[in-house]
């Protein structure tokens, strides 16, 4: 009998943990965010995550961004909206709100996330791209110039659409030579059908 009271004790003291962990389930559900497990099998170790800590930050973001993958934008939103109140300076949450509420027709609700995704975290070359797009459907040609030229000086080597995006606007702005140069850095980035069409026809 006196050999059980110490680990008895020692579980009185120091809260023994059975199974799993909270951050267990969220390691699981991550992968999720890369597909190595089906979305829906993500969300439920993401539930139980936070069923285990109600007020577990990373375990909202993420179960938002796999929602965005399973195109629940709605979802998402809320989830990552509950993770910023507990974490307002997490990286990354609101280009996830500016995605899913461009998903759902939110265009100026995107504006305003994509806005302060770059706000707080200057070098998100991919806010700056997607802010980008999003002027340039709203008709602010000079703006998405600005936006594809920020993201492109922050990762020259990465956005072969960027440079095809910025190409045409360059050519709508009688920029010809300026956008064939895009146009031509865009293939050597990725081999495109599309934008060797657009070389063809603008670039002769």
């Amino acid at each position: 009998m006196k050999k059980l009271l110490i680990p008895v004790l020692s579980c009185l003291l120091f809260a023994c943990h059975h199974g799993p962990s909270a951050a267990d389930y969220v390691k699981e559900g991550n992968k999720g965010l890369t597909h190595k497990m089906p979305p829906r099998e993500a969300l439920a170790a993401f539930d139980t995550a936070i069923a285990l800590n109600p007020n577990y930050a990373v375990a909202y973001a993420n179960r938002g961004r796999v929602k965005v993958i399973a195109h629940d934008f709605y979802g998402a939103e809320n989830d990552l909206q509950k993770a910023l109140d507990l974490d307002p300076k997490m990286t990354g949450v609101y280009y996830f709100i500016g995605y899913a509420k461009w998903q759902v027709a939110d265009f100026g609700g995107s504006r305003l996330a994509y806005d302060k995704e770059i706000e707080y975290y200057p070098k998100n070359a991919q806010a700056y791209a997607d802010r980008g797009y999003l002027r340039q459907m709203q008709r602010d040609e000079n703006g998405a110039l600005q936006d594809f030229n920020q993201a492109i000086s922050l990762k020259p080597d990465t956005f072969a659409d960027v440079y095809t995006a910025r190409a045409l606007l360059k050519i709508k702005m009688k920029d010809k030579n300026g956008g064939c140069a895009d146009l031509h850095r865009s293939l050597t980035l990725k081999k495109d059908s599309i934008t060797q069409h657009y070389i063809d026809i603008n670039c002769r």
